[in-house]
């Protein structure tokens, strides 16, 4: 082990008693068939270069949320407009064997070449770094006949690949079974000429960066990362350049940036709802339940008493139920004809209710700009993680006073239609409040309180939050 790889080492004395102490620390199997793409197109009105799009296949996993949307905002900052960016998101994806992994996309990487096509080039990126040079400047780099260009032979966090010559040496069947890096090392030195020196400033590490001349600034010291993804595992101590990352935190923040929008949502997101659009029609047959008992909204039974609170306190007279489901609870608004999406609730006085679902065609129309409050239950842990920043953003954009949010942190007893289980998104409460507080930090001035369920042995606990 080189000098440098020590001192970026992360060593039992930088891990927490009680994850030491844990038995069990696997990783679930992943979900997902393909990596999500991100685009990001041509700037508008821009004459376009005519150059190839730039190819970046980024090793993300669930807890890295805040590094993942970091990495591609720093992109947006030094891009060239004239050219199409593709931005592969490699998380939780199906056949990989995880559980020896130091991180949770450990070997993606070798998977590249497939991935690609096994044509043209691609950039290989750890989400724990941000590009201070346009990333185009390194995919256009003159290879010299190599097939892997990386600052190291052992330090693939950064990589240029040609992907044709790649894919004679790396198959995703063998990163599907967790061989050691070592492995696909060997395989490219024993070829002369294949694996090519990329210079350091492509892959500068912590105390490494030079500001002004390096290209990217990787914060590979795990537990030195400043946004701090993993506290019940790691001692954090502070980064001497954290502060670069919270800028760039602030600048997306006051931007309002999200990687997915409303008008761009994920693929992932789209397939989601077709799927509740069939069960709202066709219910569950597999499980004998017919339309009208499936999505009924009845688990809003038990935030009535919590959401009548933040109604009296905030004198609360109009409220959006986003995805309301088939809003069972609820009694008509008095002079609203049978069927009618305008609903109340006698604990809530007059407080009119609008029920939206994107799911359920009845309740799917235009909404108003702002309601007093906006709830949401049942609802986030079935839309797919990518998206949850945008939903959030727009429940707060609605809210004129308060938001009210649950999220169920366990498996749904449902499954959908693609056999996967309807809890999509499954996560710690911790996640779920990062998340609530980012979207929070991109629309100040809204009350809010999140309720994260968990299920255990004893049943159901609640884990409350305010903001």
């Amino acid at each position: 082990m080189t000098a440098a790889q020590t001192i970026f080492k992360t060593k039992i004395r930088h891990k927490r008693i009680g994850h030491l102490l844990r038995i069990e620390r696997d990783r679930p199997p992943g979900t997902r068939e393909k990596p999500e793409l991100v685009v990001l197109d041509l700037a508008e009105g821009v004459e376009p270069s005519g150059k190839p799009p730039v190819r970046i296949f980024l090793g993300t996993e669930t807890a890295q949320h805040r590094a993942e949307r970091i990495f591609i905002w720093s992109i947006l900052q030094v891009r060239d407009p004239a050219r199409r960016y593709e931005i592969y998101l490699m998380k939780s994806l199906v056949g990989f064997d995880r559980l020896k992994w130091k991180t949770g996309f450990t070997a993606y990487r070798y998977a590249i070449p497939d991935l690609a096509g096994k044509t043209g080039r691609a950039i290989y990126n750890d989400v724990d770094q941000i590009y201070m040079t346009d990333p185009a400047v390194l995919f256009d780099m003159d290879m010299q006949g190599c097939g892997q260009l990386c600052i190291t032979e052992k330090e693939t966090a950064v990589m240029l690949l040609d992907c044709e010559k790649m894919a004679k040496l790396w198959h995703i069947e063998d990163a599907q079974r967790s061989e050691r890096h070592k492995f696909f090392r060997h395989r490219v030195q024993a070829i002369d000429g294949m694996w090519g020196r990329l210079d350091g400033g492509w892959n500068a590490r912590d105390h490494e960066y030079v500001p002004g001349k390096s290209h990217l600034l990787h914060y590979t010291t795990l537990q030195m990362q400043p946004w701090r993804p993993f506290p019940k595992v790691l001692r954090y101590k502070n980064n001497p350049d954290g502060d670069i990352w919270f800028e760039m935190e602030r600048a997306a923040d006051a931007a309002g940036y999200t990687i997915f929008t409303e008008e761009n949502p994920s693929q992932g997101y789209l397939h989601m709802v077709e799927m509740y659009k069939t069960m709202h029609e066709e219910g569950s047959p597999e499980h004998g339940r017919p339309p009208e008992k499936t999505f009924t909204g009845k688990s809003l039974t038990e935030h009535i008493a919590p959401i009548a609170g933040l109604i009296k306190e905030t004198g609360a007279k109009t409220l959006l139920d986003y995805g309301s489901g088939k809003a069972g609870l609820y009694d008509l608004y008095p002079g609203e004809p049978e069927g009618s999406r305008f609903k109340s609730m006698k604990t809530w006085g007059e407080t009119r209710v609008t029920c939206y679902d994107p799911g359920y065609a009845p309740y799917s129309g235009p909404i108003e700009a702002e309601y007093d409050g906006v709830i949401c239950s049942d609802v986030l842990e079935h839309i797919t993680e990518e998206d949850i920043p945008w939903v959030l953003d727009k429940l707060f954009r609605h809210a004129r006073n308060f938001v009210y949010a649950v999220a169920a942190c366990y498996p749904a007893k449902k499954f959908l239609p693609d056999g996967q289980n309807a809890h999509c998104t499954l996560a710690e409460p911790q996640w779920w409040l990062e998340q609530m507080e980012s979207a929070a930090r991109r629309n100040p001035g809204i009350k809010w309180t999140l309720c994260a369920q968990l299920k255990g042995t004893f049943g159901k606990s609640d884990r409350v939050f305010h903001g």
